[in-house]
């Protein structure tokens, strides 16, 4: 995507442009440093960071001192951190950091307002803020209950500091769940006297992600500020990345409110746990700890066999398809290790059982979603869509790849014990 023609380099010349300017202006006088790049719009209401000059390999392109880095020691140190550390010392960092960011947010005469005046007011694009119509864009997905989750956790992290630190609840559920939000999408972790934080880095956090940038973050060499250096050579007018890390897509939706077109770290959400009708399933729940015949675990595994949670999901697998013998030696053995640990195959037809359960599992999750494979392969290539409904059927579509995978793995492990294979999975 270009940018938009600036009248100055480092300002942007349409929306909200005081605002935008007053926040560089503020960094640089705080200390921070960045001759070599100006700030604009990208298409939409994106903004990233671009090249005002050609930058060389190694060179340095962004610091940012600590003056400029709202840290959990500044987050501590204020007036809502002195609170929550003597009312709620148990919570996390996190609680803090947003605390702070609400904290500041209503003060006029805040140092950092120039920072936070440009900070996103709103989230439209992450899930947890979509309407009915675009979450129903994710049936079937199990991002749908991933936002469930997420949402649960922040209010239930919201009630207790509202209900525990005095003052707390004049600002309002949606204040805090905005806030978190800037922190799980804007912040980096840098090491400050040997210990990884948390941190808010000004101008750093207009940058857009690259799954391969040419540009890499981290501490300068005396601890004391964050810096951003070429990995390449950079032209004139090109636009800086920098990676937000090896994640999922539902990761990158939930957190940043984008899915890559081809994340070859995706991975697959599954919630499995032991039939009703298997074989001494009551005794397979007490060995897998689950606590009631509905509970199921949540298996977060990527298309790699011998990834350690792919080794996690077929151990679970072969426990809750053992037979009463394997399951007699398999809970002595726990007994005796303290633990259960990796779960090797059992017997042909445990493992049998294993792939027929799993193929099933997929074919069950293929059939919840309303369209196919092949349908959404097409939407995709051929619909007008807005960025949303782009983002939910990328995120539909590497779901749906990975379960076709994986039932696939199935049919094609049960011939080879002499099994006869299921049929083609549900969906396509």
């Amino acid at each position: 995507m270009s940018a938009r023609q600036e009248a100055e380099p480092d300002t942007l010349d349409e929306e909200n442009p005081l605002k935008e300017h007053l926040a560089l202006q503020w960094s640089r006088q705080a200390g921070a440093s960045f001759p070599k790049v100006w700030v604009g719009h990208l298409e939409g209401d994106e903004r990233g960071v671009f090249a005002k000059v050609p930058i060389a390999a190694g060179e340095e392109v962004l610091r940012v001192p600590r003056a400029c880095l709202v840290t959990l020691d500044v987050a501590r140190a204020s007036d809502i951190g002195r609170l929550i550390d003597a009312h709620a010392p148990d919570t996390s960092e996190e609680c803090h950091l947003a605390a702070f960011l609400l904290q500041e947010k209503e003060r006029e005469d805040s140092a950092w307002k120039p920072y936070l005046d440009v900070l996103p007011q709103s989230f439209p694009h992450l899930p947890l803020f979509f309407d009915a119509q675009e979450l129903s864009l994710l049936q079937g997905s199990s991002a749908l209950r991933e936002v469930a989750r997420w949402k649960e956790m922040l209010l239930a992290r919201y009630a207790t500091l509202a209900q525990r630190v005095p003052g707390f609840a004049r600002f309002t559920p949606d204040a805090y769940l905005w806030a978190q939000h800037v922190l799980i999408s804007r912040t980096f972790g840098l090491t400050f006297a040997g210990k990884l934080t948390r941190c808010f880095v000004p101008v750093a956090d207009m940058l857009n992600h690259r799954a391969s940038p040419r540009l890499v973050w981290g501490n300068a060499e005396d601890g004391e500020a964050f810096v951003l250096v070429a990995q390449e050579p950079v032209a004139a007018g090109e636009e800086l990345h920098i990676s937000y890390g090896i994640k999922p897509s539902y990761r990158f939706l939930l957190s940043y409110g984008f899915v890559p077109e081809d994340n070859p770290d995706d991975t697959l959400v599954l919630y499995l746990g032991v039939p009703e009708d298997a074989v001494e399933a009551e005794a397979k729940r007490e060995l897998l700890a689950l606590a009631a015949p509905t509970s199921r675990r949540r298996f977060e595994v990527p298309l790699h066999y011998g990834h350690t949670a792919t080794v996690a999901m077929f151990s679970f697998l072969r426990v809750a398809c053992a037979n009463a013998r394997e399951l007699a030696r398999l809970a002595e053995e726990a007994r005796e290790e303290q633990g259960l640990g990796e779960v090797p195959p059992l017997s042909s037809e445990t493992e049998e059982r294993v792939f027929r359960y799993l193929h099933e599992a997929c074919d069950a999750r293929l059939a919840g979603f309303e369209t196919t494979l092949e349908e959404d392969e097409r939407l995709l290539q051929e619909a007008d869509l807005s960025r949303n409904a782009r983002n939910c059927l990328l995120l539909r579509r590497g779901e749906k790849r990975l379960l076709h995978a994986y039932a696939g793995l199935a049919r094609a492990f049960l011939p080879a014990l002499s099994l006869t294979p299921p049929g083609p999975a549900v969906g396509g």
